[in-house]
């Protein structure tokens, strides 16, 4: 409920407003002659108890109809209960849904294993849709993988990846996440092939707080093997436009080609 557009929640409340309605106004027809002031002085139709409920149910009394039996009277008594309990909820989630940060953070459809200074490097973006300040962003990212102890027990291990940057003051538009694969990476000497046997998966996860309403905000994501992407890195998305920087965001999710340096040439380089 809380995490549904409007007009279906208010779709679902009215729904849900009206099946009570119904119930208790069946519940009446059990008893047609326990609701006094209908009009001619006959039993009570169906459509008397369902207005009848309507009324009891919102505490309206308008004072014409009116229970005047003892199972009318205990019906009214579950349906004010009742009344309570569905006001007492529907409040609570409005103030809930309207108290929520409006905040959206979005993740590249993709991670990206690219050099970068001369060192492969695993790139993620993040994006904050709603451009609304996030303050206090903090970025963390881990390798989710299967290993095996020297006694043979296989065991899942979630294993810190360090990133360039991982606070920032005020997180508005977009960022790019670094993570050089250096001897201290736990991604270092591991290719896509060995990841997929190992079932690997990057995870995410970003915090931060709303500028706004000052709420805190979590959004995570992960990348298995099969959505991270060797030789390829992020398609710039600023353009200049005159003087002034554009960022183009449907640039988001776009790699092109950035070739991985030979192993054979890397070895002789450190040889």
């Amino acid at each position: 409920m809380l995490s549904v557009s409007w007009p279906l929640f208010l779709g679902l409340i009215t729904t849900l407003y009206l099946l009570i309605n119904l119930l208790f106004a069946a519940l009446y027809r059990l008893d047609p002659a326990g609701i006094g002031g209908v009009s001619g002085g006959g039993a009570a139709s169906f459509a008397d108890a369902f207005f009848f409920s309507v009324q009891t149910l919102g505490s309206i009394g308008y004072g014409v109809l009116h229970p005047s039996s003892l199972t009318a009277h205990l019906i009214v008594t579950a349906e004010a209960l009742t009344g309570l309990i569905f006001i007492a909820l529907t409040t609570g989630l409005a103030f809930a849904r309207f108290s929520r940060s409006s905040a959206r953070i979005r993740f590249s459809s993709l991670a990206a294993v690219h050099p970068y200074n001369g060192v492969p490097t695993l790139t993620f973006r993040v994006a904050n849709e709603r451009r609304n300040t996030i303050l206090g962003a903090n970025l963390k990212a881990y390798l989710s993988i299967d290993e095996r102890s020297s006694e043979g027990h296989r065991m899942r291990r979630l294993h810190p990846l360090r990133l360039s940057r991982e606070d920032g003051i005020a997180f508005t538009l977009a960022w790019t996440a670094m993570h050089p694969i250096n001897r201290d990476s736990p991604l270092w000497g591991l290719g896509p092939d060995q990841l997929a046997v190992d079932h690997a998966e990057v995870v995410v996860s970003f915090s931060g707080t709303d500028g706004i309403l000052e709420r805190p905000i979590h959004a995570h994501a992960s990348y298995p093997v099969d959505c991270i992407a060797f030789g390829r890195c992020f398609v710039d998305m600023v353009e200049t436009d005159g003087a002034r920087a554009v960022i183009d965001f449907s640039r988001f999710h776009q790699t092109r080609a950035c070739p991985m340096p030979d192993p054979g040439e890397e070895r002789a380089e450190e040889g």
